[in-house]
Parts: structure tokens; sequence; C-alpha cells
């Protein structure tokens, strides 16, 4: 699997994890932020699937990099999911990037 793809992927299955961890935490109104997001995400990487990126163009460098570290802050966060309020801007930012590196395949 080609890294961006590898990335795309990692993001979406780190925010499913964390949707499936939400019930014991946050409003409605949390959750629904959250699960839009998630749909974001998974709209991203299925969109790629089957679909080949340019690994030499250096905007998917770029945003794979961006998305990567993105991620691992969203791993980091849900590592201490209390307050999720504080975790939907940077999910919000992970998922903006994988929207934009989808939109370069």
């Amino acid at each position: 699997m080609q890294d961006s793809m590898a990335a795309l992927e990692q993001n979406y299955i780190t925010i499913q994890n964390l949707v499936n961890m939400l019930p014991l935490n946050g409003d409605q109104a949390e959750r629904n932020t959250l699960n839009t997001q998630l749909v974001t995400a998974r709209k991203a990487y299925w969109s790629c699937v089957n679909k080949a990126f340019h690994d030499d163009d250096p905007q998917v460098v770029d945003l794979t990099a961006q998305l990567k570290q993105q991620t691992r802050t969203i791993k980091d966060a849900v590592q201490n999911v209390g307050d999720i309020a504080n975790k939907l801007d940077q999910i919000t930012t992970a998922v903006n990037t994988a929207a934009k590196l989808a939109a370069l395949v």
C-alpha cells in the first residue's frame, strides 16, 4: 500500500476508534461533530481505494507527512479522551488534510 493511502486509512481508523469510545463521554453536539468528521474521513479514504497517488508529487508528499503527524496527535489525544471538545479541533484539521490529499488522486 502506498504511504499516502496508508496515511488516509490510518486517519480513518483512528477517528473511527475514537467514535466507538465516545458514548462514554461527551454530549450530543460533540458526537454529531465527530460523526460528521468520521464520514468525511471515510469518504476521503474510500474515494482513493483502487487509485494511485503520484508519490513524487510534492503536494502529496507534504500532505501525507502532515496527515501522519495529525493522526499521531489524535492517537495521543485518544489516550486521554476525557475532554473530547478539545480533540475535535485536532480531528477537524486532520480530516481537512485527508480531504486535500484525497483530492490529489
